[in-house]
């Protein structure tokens, strides 16, 4: 096992001088020594050059791909909803940026030119990333009695252009469009989720969710817990 970047983690308070973030070492510890999770990250292809005639010259980035997914992780992690927040929160945080990897934080306009450039096949290349970790740190594929969990939640938006954003069942923003976010869970463990447009019902995705499911962990399906919603004769034949 490789030398850990962080030996020894020091939590001191002095006044105002010290950042609020003062427990994210032990966090940046977990990700970066512990499961190493910048190196699930490096299949992935986002901006990475293709086999093309013509390929599109670019200047080397700052920030490599592992880094950007690491550093929104982090972010996330940091309690940040919005990442047009990044800019006033995170731009002097440097110690915290060299904790997980990264010079500094990007800003924010770095963070979408980025996402912006994900396809469908980069979501598979994560979801594909996001499975080998369930199945080398999780507890969910070692379940004798597999029990799943599903639910749904709406995501709000504050603008209608992005995609397959719809007004629909947003009963916490009503007029909003939204996206309904479908999760299955294994032992608290997010083993499968689909996002669909914000008039679709959690029924839509919920035989493809167990499907997923038993892909993913390679075993049947004993018992699935839902709410009322999801009662109906096809579902449950």
């Amino acid at each position: 096992m490789p030398e850990p970047h962080i030996k020894d983690i020091f939590i001191e308070f002095d006044g105002d001088d010290l950042t609020k973030y003062g427990l994210f070492p032990l966090l940046a510890w977990f990700l970066m020594d512990f499961i190493s999770l910048p190196d699930y990250f490096k299949k992935l292809t986002v901006k990475k050059k293709r086999n093309r005639k013509n390929p599109i010259k670019r200047r080397k980035p700052k920030f490599d791909v592992s880094q950007m997914c690491i550093g929104i992780v982090a972010v996330i992690l940091l309690g940040i909803e919005r990442f047009r927040r990044i800019n006033k929160v995170l731009s002097t945080e440097t110690k915290i940026a060299e904790l997980i990897g990264l010079p500094e934080f990007f800003d924010q306009c770095t963070v979408h030119r980025f996402l912006n450039e994900f396809q469908k096949w980069h979501l598979k290349q994560l979801e594909e990333a996001s499975n080998r970790l369930i199945h080398t740190f999780g507890e969910s594929p070692r379940q004798d009695v597999l029990v799943v969990d599903i639910d749904s939640t709406t995501h709000s938006l504050e603008s209608r252009k992005r995609e397959k954003a719809r007004v629909g069942y947003n009963k916490k923003n009503r007029g909003k469009p939204c996206y309904q976010w479908s999760v299955a869970f294994v032992r608290g463990e997010v083993v499968a989720q689909r996002l669909n447009p914000g008039n679709t019902h959690g029924t839509y995705c919920f035989k493809e969710l167990v499907e997923a499911v038993g892909n993913n962990l390679g075993q049947s399906i004993s018992i699935i817990r839902v709410d009322g919603g999801y009662f109906s004769g096809d579902i449950l034949d």
